[in-house]
């Protein structure tokens, strides 16, 4: 297959995904930055059958990657049915380094559910399905949110070890809270670019990540070169 045969095929698949995953949100007055975020995954096998460990670390920049502006810390166990279906349990610490504000930290207990599909015409598509309890320091109330993801890769012709990829993540807040967090949709994740296979035991993402952020006043719309390495032991 040549490359603009492989490229024609890519990109009527891409956006018929686009088509699919992609929430109806207006853009109207919204603010834009450059961003970079890295992140770090880990998992490895617990003592128990079919019972794993997971470790996530995600440190953010703002500001065309100028300013540090996020760090998350995640743990979690998670137990895994079959190849294909596992559920989750987390908890994540967030601290928040805010322009012009004082540093605050957010602290969130968080169950899921993943399941991989069969693959349909060359394309593996993952769901991923998170209830998060979200509390902010120095405040009481807790702010409960949905994040529902859906991931699709499929193979490149350009070389073995590489697969395109293209995943889209909504989140939608059920409750307010006193600290700023109101109900609908709370922001929207919409990525596409490469995996690259090092081998069984390890893989990185590397593409863009377009984060539209629904916000009281106005809306975000932040551009993120993002890359992602994942390591199983």
């Amino acid at each position: 297959m040549s490359f603009s045969r492989f490229d024609h095929i890519f990109f009527t698949r891409v956006f018929f995904l686009l088509g699919l995953l992609s929430p109806v949100i207006s853009f109207a007055d919204t603010e834009e930055d450059g961003r970079y975020w890295l992140s770090i995954y880990t998992q490895g096998k617990l003592p128990a059958d079919n019972f794993y460990w997971s470790m996530d670390t995600h440190p953010r920049w703002r500001e065309e990657g100028k300013e540090f502006d996020q760090l998350i810390l995640r743990p979690a166990v998670f137990y895994r049915f079959n190849p294909k279906s596992s559920v989750w349990l987390g908890y994540d610490t967030v601290i928040n380094h805010p322009a012009g504000q004082s540093d605050f930290r957010e602290n969130r207990l968080w169950e899921q559910f993943q399941y991989q599909f069969d693959e349909v015409a060359d394309i593996t598509f993952t769901s991923r399905t998170r209830f998060e309890q979200r509390r902010r320091e120095d405040f009481q109330d807790v702010g409960h949110r949905l994040r529902q993801m859906v991931r699709a890769t499929t193979p490149s012709t350009l070389h073995p070890q590489m697969q395109w990829v293209v995943y889209d993540e909504l989140f939608i807040n059920f409750n307010q809270t006193e600290w700023g967090v109101r109900r609908g949709i709370d922001q929207n994740r919409l990525f596409l670019g490469i995996n690259w296979k090092f081998s069984d035991f390890s893989n990185v993402d590397v593409g863009y990540l377009n984060q539209f952020i629904n916000t009281r006043t106005v809306d975000r719309e932040n551009h993120v070169l993002m890359t992602t390495f994942r390591f199983n032991f």
